[in-house]
């Protein structure tokens, strides 16, 4: 366990924000995950770094649950305040090998969106197009740092005549996968099982699909 004191915060939602907090880890992967916890609480949950797994820091991208005691606490505790980190954990990584020979899709809900954000920032090389589940226009997560054309919002509430409500089922249900090489999906259990099978449906290779559940 590692004692860190946060850095930063900044909100980007009503109840999603970044927490940035001091890095004490030399070696962190991007897409690897941290338990995370206050002293008071005595209890720990577990975030997917959001930044570059070579920054002087670390950030989590965090929304406030209902009833969620941890999450709750990370967005209201003071900056400059300590917490508890523990980590990096997960194998849910790219390598180094891999990023120069292959075409990915990065397909996430919510929060969910933390490792490929990550990904994005620690590799400059990166061929990849990301399909992102979210049911208002204002969680498109700071979606400008996916330059290219390479974000795709699938927005279930949308605003009235703003568009018809889209989810990342549907968006694969009419989208060609056979470009891509390598395909990751981080979010809900749901989102992930049905997007899974419409993938497999597809024929596209079991092998080369890679699932990280967020609770």
């Amino acid at each position: 366990m590692t004692i860190s004191n946060i850095l930063d915060r900044r909100y980007l939602t009503e109840d999603t924000f970044v927490l940035r907090v001091e890095r004490h880890s030399k070696i962190i992967k991007a897409g690897q995950c941290f338990s995370i916890g206050t002293r008071n609480l005595g209890i720990n949950r577990e975030y997917s770094m959001y930044s570059s797994s070579s920054d002087e820091w670390i950030e989590f991208l965090i929304r406030k649950i209902d009833q969620g005691a941890v999450s709750t606490e990370l967005g209201d505790i003071q900056i400059g305040k300590s917490i508890e980190v523990h980590g990096p954990f997960g194998e849910f990584c790219l390598s180094e090998e891999t990023i120069t020979t292959n075409k990915f899709l990065f397909i996430a809900s919510g929060v969910g969106i933390a490792p490929f954000s990550s990904f994005v920032k620690s590799f400059s090389n990166l061929d990849y197009s990301i399909v992102h589940g979210i049911r208002y226009e204002n969680e498109k997560y700071e979606y400008q740092q996916y330059i290219g054309n390479r974000y795709f919002p699938c927005i279930s509430r949308p605003k009235e005549r703003s568009g018809r409500p889209m989810r990342v089922t549907d968006y694969l249900k009419t989208l060609s996968v056979a470009n891509y090489s390598k395909i990751y999906l981080c979010g809900n259990q749901s989102m992930i099982t049905d997007s899974v099978e419409i993938l497999k449906a597809k024929n596209f290779l079991a092998s080369e699909i890679f699932t990280e559940v967020f609770f």
